[in-house]
């Protein structure tokens, strides 16, 4: 478990408090793109990619520290913003974020398999 990070497992301090806080921020961030008038799926999917190229460029430079408790500001700022296009890009598509989560966790819950360099590999069925 990455240290300082309990409260994202069920059942430790603050874990409710902080689902609470991001129903709050997704329900912030769909509103703010409802209001700025997006709603093409291939503009926002456009800026998806763009953003994913942004982790790409920072993962690809080292510019993390798996050690560390904090990452650099520039990767934080590409995680959030990918998180926030493609929040925006479910809801223009009238899908639910979290829902969509939920469905893709459900699909890999169970899943077997196993790790190899470092990437999780199913197993065939």
């Amino acid at each position: 478990m990455p240290g300082g990070y309990s409260y994202l497992y069920k059942g430790t301090q603050g874990a409710k408090e902080h689902g609470e806080e991001a129903i709050n921020v997704i329900t912030d961030v769909i509103q703010w793109g409802r209001k700025k008038g997006l709603g093409d799926p291939k503009a926002q999917l456009n800026k998806v990619i763009e953003e994913v190229g942004e982790i790409a460029h920072e993962i690809s430079r080292n510019n993390y520290d798996l050690d560390a408790l904090e990452q650099p500001d520039e990767l934080v700022d590409a995680i959030g913003d990918a998180l926030v296009t493609i929040i925006i890009l479910a809801d223009i598509l009238n899908l639910d974020p979290i829902g969509c989560l939920e469905e893709a966790y459900d699909a890999i819950a169970e899943r077997k398999g196993e790790t190899k360099d470092g990437t999780f590999v199913k197993a065939e069925e």
